[in-house]
């Protein structure tokens, strides 16, 4: 299989993750030889493995763990292959994830999820974080994206920093073409198109829409009073 990254591409990602100052782990779910009752056909799982080895090799703060998906990692909602777990180096959680290859434009949603965990800085404004810190039951976003939408990063990553606030959140982008199965049962049209399913029902985002309308989404499904003092555009 050839490269991903160029010379080029190798040197501006090492640029890029000049500033992280802790660890990364991108854990790698890859199904087992024995298909798990009611497991979906796997993605791409050994270009995704490539991918993540070519990134990680850019610094020294990215290490990549394999994992064989199993019946512990199911009960937490991890049913699909590959998946791309982003966290701490010696974090168990597993609330921020990328289900199939994070290609084309979802390869900047690869970068800046890296960065985000590497810095510890979500981009959330102390409003937007006291919001989200509310949430105290489970909260399941999915964004479905494609590689060639130039504005589906933006709904991965506002799905993304909501989770890296509050660990009841699990934040997933999906690459819609790879599993159309599942995309097919959202009755996903277009994208990006952002699921969220919580205690109190579920919500829709269409679009790459601002922070503030996914957690307004977030809040609903929550059960927290959406009307709690809304966020000006300097705090948010």
């Amino acid at each position: 299989m050839e490269a991903f990254l160029d010379a080029e591409l190798t040197a501006q990602l090492a640029e890029a993750f000049a500033p992280l100052d802790r660890d990364v782990e991108m854990v790698v779910y890859t199904a087992s030889k024995l298909v798990l009752p009611g497991q979906e056909p796997a993605g791409e799982e050994a270009a995704t493995l490539q991918l993540v080895r070519e990134v990680a090799a850019t610094s020294e703060r990215l290490r990549v763990v394999e994992k064989t998906l199993g019946g512990d990692d199911r009960a937490r909602g991890i049913v699909r292959t590959p998946t791309v777990v982003f966290r701490e180096a010696g974090s168990e959680r597993d609330n921020v994830r990328f289900i199939g290859l994070p290609s084309g434009y979802e390869f900047q949603t690869l970068v800046e999820a890296l960065r985000m965990v590497g810095t510890g800085e979500s981009g959330l404004g102390p409003a937007s974080l006291e919001r989200i810190g509310e949430v105290a039951t489970p909260i399941r976003l999915q964004a479905f994206v494609t590689p060639t939408c130039p504005y589906c990063p933006r709904a991965v990553l506002s799905a993304y920093r909501l989770a890296l606030a509050n660990p009841n959140v699990v934040a997933e982008g999906v690459e819609a073409s790879e599993y159309p199965q599942l995309a097919q049962q959202y009755r996903i049209s277009g994208v990006p198109d952002t699921i969220i399913d919580g205690p109190t029902g579920q919500e829709r985002v269409l679009g790459g829409q601002p922070d503030k309308v996914f957690l307004d989404a977030v809040l609903k499904v929550a059960g927290t009073a959406a009307s709690n003092a809304t966020p000006s555009a300097a705090t948010a």
